[in-house]
């Protein structure tokens, strides 16, 4: 192997080394459950003003329900109806709490027709091809990411997301400070 080579190979191994360092936070944040939350930007399923992170409602400082799903997504069936009952409750409760939809992966047509029968009121992006759940470590749906008033993802669900527990994060995040 030439020097040249070896360069190029430790600086691939330190790539590598980095990245999954890089992982490893998304995953913990340096501290348990915590990273700062990605910023993005999508179309709105269904048209209107664009779905952003963190200019929801107005702008930061508000706590953020971000839940992932797709049509094609066998347990989003069961779970999408119930997170959007979960919203509408605590929104009729008065909870500071905005709910936020990213429809990974799906034709806007199967999305729109998918949310609507689930009752989702709440904003809902088109992530045509599932760049932003990666960003939050999400590798798969549904998962639900809880953000803090401080855009800080303190807890993320891979997988279906409970009732109970869906309600005990959404006022973790409402009560931060």
């Amino acid at each position: 192997m030439t020097p040249g080579g070896r360069r190029l190979t430790a600086a691939g191994v330190g790539v590598l080394l980095a990245g999954g360092l890089a992982a490893g936070l998304l995953t913990t944040g340096g501290q348990p459950g915590t990273f700062a939350a990605p910023f993005f930007t999508l179309p709105r399923l269904g048209g209107g003003p664009a779905v952003r992170l963190p200019a929801v409602r107005g702008g930061s400082n508000v706590p953020v329900v971000l839940t992932f799903f797709a049509s094609w997504c066998g347990p989003c069936y069961s779970e999408l109806p119930r997170v959007a009952q979960v919203e509408q409750q605590l929104a009729a409760a008065g909870s500071p709490v905005v709910f936020v939809g990213v429809d990974g992966n799906d034709l806007d047509s199967s999305g729109l027709s998918f949310s609507r029968r689930a009752g989702v009121t709440f904003a809902v992006g088109a992530d045509h091809a599932s760049v932003v759940a990666p960003r939050f470590g999400i590798q798969g749906y549904p998962a639900t990411v809880f953000i803090d008033r401080h855009d800080t993802v303190v807890h993320v669900v891979r997988g279906p997301v409970g009732d109970s527990e869906l309600r005990t994060w959404a006022a973790r995040i409402s009560a931060s400070r």
